[in-house]
């Protein structure tokens, strides 16, 4: 809050994660340079599409609802006019010194000495591509990021990276890059169905009995018919249909 008070705008981070479930610290926190101007997202629902013999249109079958995706264009210069980016340990929370310091330099005339050659943007944004799609040899997976700038969160993957030099030494070395990153958000798969909530009869279910469920009544909900509790019994080699024990599971298989 005091930052916002004082004009200081939060940067856009970049957590790394080491698996899937984003339950373990970061790796590494990616403060980013200059915060993106915009950014784009994309939703996608894909079809099955089928068309019988003779037929004009196509019959479309839903398959699934794709992961979100999000398009951010990241600026890197090392001329020194801006702070650069900043890879930390862990978590790496900023404190309000580190925001006034970057706020300091964000404003304080650059003087380039003519003796001096600027270092080159190469390995900033060769650090930052490892980062964000290296591979490991551990989880045989490329990273699991977190992208966290205001009220935007996206558990995600980098899906895309097009790097673009603008601004070049003398030598040809660049001093000034583009990076136009593609992000696709993820979920963990326990995630992800208790977000769906499924209750097709297509699928198999797992419940969880409580006091006074009647396995009739779900079975019933279930598969919107209620001549199919005989065979969750026998599939759950239950002894007796008309009572349950509270806590016990049951599995209701998929209609075949």
């Amino acid at each position: 809050m005091i930052s916002g008070l004082l004009g200081i705008t939060d940067k856009m981070r970049i957590e790394v994660f080491p698996t899937k479930e984003f339950t373990e610290p970061p790796q590494k926190t990616i403060y980013v340079q200059v915060n993106p101007e915009k950014y784009s997202l994309k939703h996608n629902v894909d079809f099955c599409e089928g068309q019988a013999i003779g037929t004009s249109g196509s019959d479309l079958r839903f398959n699934r609802i794709e992961g979100e995706e999000v398009n951010f264009e990241f600026l890197f210069d090392s001329s020194g006019v801006i702070p650069p980016m900043k890879i930390v340990d862990g978590k790496g929370e900023r404190t309000l010194s580190d925001n006034l310091s970057d706020a300091e330099n964000s404003v304080k005339p650059t003087m380039l000495s003519t003796h001096r050659e600027v270092k080159t943007v190469e390995k900033e944004v060769e650090a930052f591509r490892k980062l964000l799609m290296g591979y490991s040899g551990d989880t045989h997976q490329t990273a699991f990021l977190r992208i966290l700038w205001g009220g935007y969160k996206l558990d995600c993957r980098l899906k895309n990276m097009e790097i673009e030099y603008t601004l070049f030494r003398k030598d040809g070395r660049p001093i000034r890059a583009k990076v136009k990153c593609v992000f696709k958000g993820t979920v963990d798969y326990k995630t992800m169905i208790a977000q769906e909530n499924k209750s097709s009869p297509d699928l198999t279910h797992q419940r969880t009995a409580r006091m006074n469920d009647s396995l009739l009544l779900i079975a019933e909900d279930i598969y919107q018919n209620d001549g199919y509790y005989i065979d969750v019994a026998k599939n759950n080699r239950m002894l007796t249909f008309r009572k349950l024990e509270t806590g016990q599971q049951i599995t209701f298989p998929p209609i075949k």
